[in-house]
């Protein structure tokens, strides 16, 4: 049952479930309207029913204070003209429940009355047959009429003409002394009502049916450009997953479902490019490690083999071995150093860079004294300060170095273009080759091998510089010496109100 329940919700959730219901609530909307039709029919009978009894009570009053009462001359005429303009059969009863004048003695005065719509082709609009005058009918035994000649208010509803025609009827009692002395009785056709409501009703249909149509349209254009596509996503990450990167969704549309497939299309091609990176380092590790490794091994199998005997050759050896491992121990220290820098949870933080510059200044080493100048209007940064810590003090470290006698490594900071800060350190010394000069930032690339240098400093500056946003450079001539320049981006006014 649980299961059960979990797949339903899941349904739920799917896009195509949910365009299902916001299509499902478009279509019900005059589907509802149909319903309402009914109870919309039903008030307007009932505000027809007390139009008649409102027209019934002006006329019960002018009888009852007539002295002719229901006996008044021309009361005929006044009855006709009366219908004429409300559609309304009027007729007036003496106290027995007989005639005594009525508006359509001599045939409706309002015109013959339009029929109800009909879906059966050719039937005439319009009655075209005059209307003749009414057979006479003895309604005292009628209900409603009963009614009213014990003084109450009486009303009936009957059909007429093969229950074509619905009629309404309404009698009121004239009342004069505390004695019935006649009953207006007020006909009128429900035809205009029905005719209006089949007129809603036909409008309602063809909303629905337009509806259903739009619907249906809609469903399969959805079905085309959301559903279709994201299935086809869904399966491409599916592949992926499974290892097979050469995978694209490579849609040109401008859409989210664009948006989504080019963020997808990036993030695939990001992948396979740490991928390759990933190997790629992991060859380079293998192949650092097996220069040392291999010294190792040459050395213990030496020794194995009777060098160990000789004094001279035992440390010339040992101190190989001694050396080859601190190189390994070198290469596992920068390694761990370069995976911290790339995947480091530690919080950005806000950081005074002068600070930050003034501290890697004193903590370098003494050999070549570092100069510091500070020339920004904008010394905050927003970064991890261990990290940038760091970075600085490899490329001082490098620069001590390479120094020539004499000199002293300068660190210049200033305000660079769009709002960022540009951070370079100059040492005047040998310069680097042009060949070299495009692959120091390489990792494993050194030239100081045999003095220890692991190829993994200047890389581990550029990956922390490009962590936070920035970009490094270099150039380096025998004119001017070596110049390392990095930027990085400062902290606006907002963004240090952010962070207090």
């Amino acid at each position: 049952m649980g299961k059960r329940f979990a797949r339903w919700v899941d349904e739920l959730f799917r896009i195509r479930t949910r365009l299902l219901l916001v299509h499902v609530l478009i279509v019900a909307v005059p589907l509802l309207g149909i319903f309402f039709a009914r109870f919309y029919e039903r008030e307007m009978l009932r505000a027809l029913e007390q139009n008649m009894i409102d027209q019934a009570e002006v006329l019960r009053w002018m009888l009852a204070n007539d002295p002719h009462g229901v006996n008044r001359q021309g009361l005929a005429q006044d009855l006709a003209r009366s219908a004429r303009e409300t559609r309304t059969r009027i007729r007036v009863l003496d106290p027995q429940g007989q005639l005594v004048a009525d508006s359509h003695e001599q045939g409706p005065p309002e015109g013959p009355e339009e029929p109800l719509p009909s879906l059966q082709p050719g039937q005439p609009r319009y009655e075209t047959a005059a209307m003749s005058p009414p057979e006479p009918l003895d309604v005292s035994q009628r209900t409603e009429i009963q009614a009213a000649l014990q003084g109450k208010y009486g009303s009936n509803t009957r059909f007429w003409e093969n229950r074509d025609r619905l009629y309404l009827f309404s009698a009121l009692p004239i009342v004069r002394d505390g004695s019935v002395q006649g009953v207006v009785y007020v006909t009128r056709s429900t035809n205009p009502v029905r005719s209006a409501m089949y007129r809603l009703r036909s409008s309602l249909f063809i909303i629905l049916v337009a509806a259903l149509a739009a619907t249906s349209v809609l469903s399969m254009f959805l079905a085309g450009t959301i559903s279709r596509p994201l299935t086809r996503l869904t399966h491409i990450a599916n592949r992926i997953a499974k290892g097979d990167r050469s995978q694209t969704l490579k849609m040109a549309r401008r859409d989210e479902i664009g948006q989504l497939a080019h963020a997808f299309d990036t993030m695939t091609r990001k992948l396979d490019d740490r991928a390759k990176y990933v190997g790629q380092l992991a060859a380079n590790i293998s192949h650092e490690f097996k220069s040392p490794l291999t010294g190792i091994r040459g050395a213990a199998e030496l020794l194995r083999d009777g060098a160990a005997e000789e004094p001279e050759a035992r440390i010339r050896f040992l101190g190989n071995i001694l050396a080859d491992a601190n190189r390994l121990d070198r290469l596992v220290t920068r390694l761990l150093e370069l995976a911290r820098f790339e995947a480091d949870p530690i919080p950005d933080e806000m950081i005074d860079y002068e600070e930050l510059v003034q501290e890697v200044a004193r903590q370098a080493a003494a050999t070549v004294p570092v100069s510091v100048q500070f020339h920004t209007h904008h010394p905050l940064v927003f970064g991890k300060r261990f990290h940038l810590v760091s970075a600085l003090s490899n490329l001082v470290d490098n620069a001590q170095q390479h120094a020539a006698e004499g000199t002293e490594v300068s660190i210049v900071v200033e305000d660079g273009p769009e709002e960022r800060l540009s951070t370079t350190v100059h040492n005047r010394g040998e310069p680097i080759h042009a060949i070299n000069l495009p692959r120091i930032w390489d990792r494993f690339f050194t030239t100081r091998t045999e003095k220890g240098g692991t190829g993994l400093g200047l890389p581990i500056v550029a990956t922390v510089i490009e962590a936070h946003g920035g970009s490094v450079s270099v150039r380096s001539h025998a004119a001017e010496g070596t110049i390392f320049r990095f930027d990085l981006p400062t902290v606006g006014v907002g963004r240090r109100a952010e962070a207090r």
